[in-house]
């Protein structure tokens, strides 16, 4: 899978390029968690593109990183980490 890993806000998040019926979705992940839809390119753009020399999947991934760090296209927040410990962790000191 092809995939435009970058980082934003001390989060390293990957731009992962998912196969569709006829077609590519671009997805924003974070550990293999979709956070926000990026974009779609259909097989045709694609080989439109390829035709004249041209990565629509790239132009498409670099447009969304750059939404993204901009602020123009929000991803989810990062979960909240459990504060709870698990059966075999030590609760801390009091």
């Amino acid at each position: 899978m092809r995939s435009f890993p970058f980082r934003h806000q001390a989060r390293l998040l990957t731009i992962a390029v998912v196969a569709i019926d006829e077609g590519w979705e671009l997805w924003i992940s974070e550990n293999d968690r979709r956070l926000a839809y990026g974009g779609r390119i259909s097989v045709d753009q694609a080989i439109a593109g390829w035709r004249v020399g041209e990565d629509r999947v790239m132009e498409l991934a670099e447009e969304v990183k750059s939404n993204v760090l901009t602020g123009k296209l929000a991803v989810a927040p990062r979960p909240p980490i459990d504060a709870a410990p698990g059966p075999t962790e030590a609760a801390p000191p009091s």
